[in-house]
């Protein structure tokens, strides 16, 4: 036995741990990104440090340059107290004695020493306005030099007859505070952290500053002290000895600590004759307390502006090579901060460049793949480009030819939909091991397709065509006298029907059996097929039952002459063949004509006249032809009319039901009825069901009527156990048409009334007729539907269609119902026929019912058949429930 082969599974390849789900885009963009990200951080942090230098310079830069800038007020304030005061006691020697100076001198020295002073005072103050004033647009120098504007404007106005005392002390104040806030200053900028160049200069501008400083008191302090005999002489020579010792100390500390540029200049300076000139009178006086001459005042204090001016120039040019040290350290800054910046850039828009040519080379042509392997995932059989690393080609090669074998399927499977199953594409095969296995689907595939096609073909004309005859059947032929119909219409052409009913067909099959019938019917289609002419089609609607569609017709007297010819033809003698070998039958035919109108008509109305034309002509003796005219149309005015008042008399409420009894012929007691309808039509009367039951079961009201039918008896049985009596749990048989039993709602609607009205569905009996069972294939698969449900079955009129005796054990049914012709003959053989009947009918367990009993003498003869169950007129008329119920009562009391 040769072993089934395994599937082997898809190897697949591994995957390497470091990969994770994304778009190389997404990857690029990381691997830009990062060391961008990381650039910027760079970038970040060392402009931040660089603008931290810069601000640590630009804030020590800012201090220089108030420190230097208030520097100028405080020495030109020190450079004013001797001219003012000087200019002041000229003014009003009365002045004098405050300061310790005999007034006598005053006088006489005002008109010599006047001019002299007015003019250094005019032109000191206006050298502290222009100091103060440049001192007021420096930021961190306006408080200060607003103060010192403030208070000088004060002491000078003081000075013109106020206390000298107070303005020397008051200018001495000032001085001071501007000599603080410029140490302050210069501190702070010296904190800041600068370079070594930058702290050394600052350094240098701190020796200069205070020696420059202590220089400026020296003049007024020595006036002070040697002005005259006052109070605070005293006090005013230790100060000046004190300002006196302090600038040698700071002058020395200039020319030992200083740098060799500042000690060199500084030295210059107080060299100067202007400097030498200041210092001889103040030694002097520093070695001796005498009192000084007015005189020798006033040429100090011209000395005094010169030795000043010589040590400002020494002083502001310390501050200006401090202020560009420490400003130096800002340009530096910001230069290191655009070459870090232009590197960055250089470096970001290199990475961004080696990613666009990255992009260019091998995520383009990735990309690329990629939407074109997304396409083809899609559905789309695209080109696949080759570009890019070898790599990238290989896959691109790769899909390219998996892409050639989709369309080599795509190709195979649209030949395949478009039924080319013999095409040289599905012929050709597929490339590779997976081409191999999906080449013979597809071959499979085409061989099942031709197969179903094969069978479809079958199925089809199965569908279409009468198994028997192989002729077409019901539907086919509507479908084929439509098609004729539209085919006449256009050129004004018209359509004939005839249809041919078989006369005593059922006499051969009743005699010789089904299987002879159906020979017979094979035979005799075969004949109507050859009296046709090309074109025309016979077809069989079902039972013995023909029609043959003529197109092209001309007049009915043609197609009169074709029904006598198909007469002829069925008329002649069949010998059979097989079980009835050599048996020889014959059968006739009843043929009805009827012609479309110009312009046509729906196939059923123009079979519904060739079936009127039909029913006449066996009407008239069999055998004849008749031609649809006015008298039957206007019969199918009638019945159409009768169709349209019986739909509204139903949903008008005015069918009812009669119900006959069944006497049970072993217990002479009533235990099931037979409901009948009437229609008690307005203006009428009540119609019996023959009057109305022919037009019904035409159309689908007959299922209608059945239902009614089927709930109204359901809810009688019910009211009839409500109400007790005789009549109590007794059964109801209800008559169903075929059309409502091949419906597979049957089934539904039975169910639904024995719900609706709460009984057993045994209490229900569904009455059919033998031809339901030959015409509707469903029919059986129906019946024993209901019989699984508990609902019993009759088949009605035995006897007078196509069901033999040895058929019984085959039908799904449980009572059989003798036909009242038997029943009522007084030929010795039906009577033999009906104990027959009755006999095999309890061989195969099914009960018997006769019907139309109508004398003691029938009634007699079924009891001694061992007859289950009568009914009849001799045993009770159909009545209503109100009457029947009426009748029980009557008979019980």
């Amino acid at each position: 036995m040769p072993r089934a082969r395994t599937r082997r599974p898809a190897r697949r390849l591994p995957r390497a741990p470091w990969r994770t789900p994304g778009t190389l885009r997404r990857s690029l963009i990381a691997l830009v990104l990062v060391p961008v990200l990381g650039l910027v951080g760079l970038m970040a942090y060392a402009v931040d440090e660089q603008a931290r230098r810069a601000a640590v310079a630009t804030a020590a830069a800012d201090d220089v340059e108030a420190a230097v800038t208030l520097d100028s007020p405080r020495a030109a304030v020190a450079r004013e107290v001797v001219p003012v005061l000087g200019q002041a006691v000229l003014d009003d020697p009365r002045t004098a004695t405050a300061v310790g100076v005999d007034e006598r001198s005053v006088t006489t020295l005002s008109s010599l020493a006047r001019p002299t002073l007015s003019g250094q005072a005019t032109a000191v103050q206006a050298d502290t306005d222009d100091a103060v004033e440049e001192a007021l647009g420096n930021r961190a120098a306006e408080p200060v030099a607003a103060r010192t504007a403030a208070t000088v404007a004060r002491l000078r106005a003081d000075a013109r007859g106020g206390d000298l005392n107070a303005v020397f002390a008051g200018y001495q104040d000032v001085t001071d505070e501007l000599a603080t806030r410029v140490s302050s200053l210069l501190q702070a900028a010296r904190a800041q952290g600068l370079d070594e160049q930058g702290t050394r200069a600052i350094a240098d501008l701190q020796l200069v500053s205070r020696a420059s400083a202590l220089a400026g008191v020296e003049v007024p302090l020595y006036f002070a002290a040697t002005a005259g005999d006052g109070p605070d002489r005293v006090a005013n020579r230790d100060a000046f000895l004190q300002a006196w010792g302090g600038f040698r100390a700071a002058s020395s500390d200039v020319l030992t600590q200083g740098s060799p540029v500042l000690a060199a200049g500084w030295r210059v300076a107080v060299n100067s004759t202007a400097a030498r000139a200041v210092e001889e009178p103040l030694q002097a006086g520093a070695r001796r307390d005498s009192t000084a001459s007015l005189e020798s005042f006033v040429g100090l204090a011209a000395a005094n502006t010169g030795r000043d001016t010589v040590l400002r120039q020494v002083v502001e040019q310390t501050g200006e090579h401090a202020l560009r040290l420490a400003r130096a350290p800002v340009d530096g800054a910001w230069t290191t901060l655009w070459v870090l910046v232009a590197a960055c850039t250089v470096i970001v828009l290199g990475t961004l460049g080696a990613a666009l040519l990255l992009r260019r080379w091998i995520a383009l042509p990735l990309s690329r793949l990629a939407d074109q392997a997304r396409a083809v995932s899609d559905g789309e059989l695209v080109d696949v480009d080759e570009g890019g690393p070898v790599e990238v080609r290989t896959v691109a090669r790769g899909l390219a030819a998996a892409v050639d074998n989709l369309r080599r399927v795509r190709d195979q499977a649209q030949a395949v939909a478009d039924g080319a199953l013999d095409a040289d594409v599905v012929t050709r095969p597929v490339h590779g091991p997976l081409g191999e296995v999906v080449h013979a689907s597809v071959r499979q595939m085409v061989t099942a397709l031709q197969e179903r096609e094969r069978l479809q073909a079958v199925l089809a004309h199965q569908a279409s065509h009468d198994a028997l005859t192989e002729l077409p059947n019901r539907a086919q032929a509507s479908e084929l006298i439509d098609a004729a119909m539209h085919r006449m219409a256009r050129h004004d052409g018209r359509v004939g029907l005839l249809f041919v009913d078989l006369d005593h067909f059922k006499a051969v099959n009743d005699t010789h059996g089904h299987a002879a019938g159906d020979e017979l019917l094979r035979v005799v289609s075969a004949r109507m097929a050859g009296c046709l002419r090309g074109g025309d089609v016979v077809a069989r609607l079902g039972g013995d039952e023909f029609v043959v569609v003529v197109e092209q017709v001309e007049d009915e007297s043609g197609l009169v002459d074709l029904g006598t010819r198909l007469i002829d033809a069925v008329c002649a003698t069949v010998e059979l063949s097989g079980r009835h070998a050599g048996v020889r039958v014959r059968v006739g035919a009843s043929v009805g004509v009827a012609v479309s109108p110009v312009g046509g008509c729906s196939a059923e109305r123009l079979l519904r006249e060739a079936d009127a034309a039909a029913y006449r002509a066996k009407a008239a003796g069999r055998g004849t032809v008749e031609v649809f005219d006015d008298a039957l149309r206007r019969d199918i005015a009638h019945r159409t009319d009768l169709e349209h008042a019986l739909r509204a008399g139903l949903e008008d409420g005015e069918l009812v039901l009669h119900y006959q009894p069944v006497l049970d012929l072993r217990t002479d007691s009533v235990r099931s009825v037979e409901a009948l309808v009437r229609w008690d039509r307005p203006d009428t009367g009540l119609l019996h069901p023959d009057a109305f039951i022919p037009v019904a079961e035409a159309s689908d009201l007959v299922c209608d009527l059945g239902r009614w039918a089927l709930s109204t008896a359901a809810a009688q049985l019910a009211a009839w156990d409500t109400e007790g009596g005789d009549l109590a749990g007794i059964t109801a048989a209800v008559n169903v048409s075929g059309r409502h039993l091949a419906q597979p709602r049957l089934l539904g609607d039975v169910a639904v009334a024995c719900a609706g009205a709460g009984i057993a569905p045994d209490r229900l009996t569904i009455e059919i007729t033998e031809t339901v069972l030959v015409d509707e294939p469903t029919a059986r698969e129906h019946l024993r539907a209901l019989r699984a449900l508990g609902v019993r079955v009759a088949l009605d009129d035995f006897g007078t269609g196509y069901t033999s005796i040895g058929q019984l054990s085959r039908l799904p049914v449980d009572t059989l119902k003798i036909d009242r012709s038997f029943v009522a003959s007084r030929d010795q053989a039906h009577a033999d026929l009906v104990r027959l009947v009755i006999g095999a009918a309890h061989s195969f367990s099914l009960g018997v019912v006769a019907e139309g009993v109508e004398e003691d003498g029938q009634l007699l003869a079924l009891r001694d058949a061992h007859c289950d169950a009568a009914q009849g007129y001799l045993l009770g008329r159909p009545r209503s429930a109100a009457e029947l119920s009426a009748l029980a009562t009557a008979a019980r009391g």
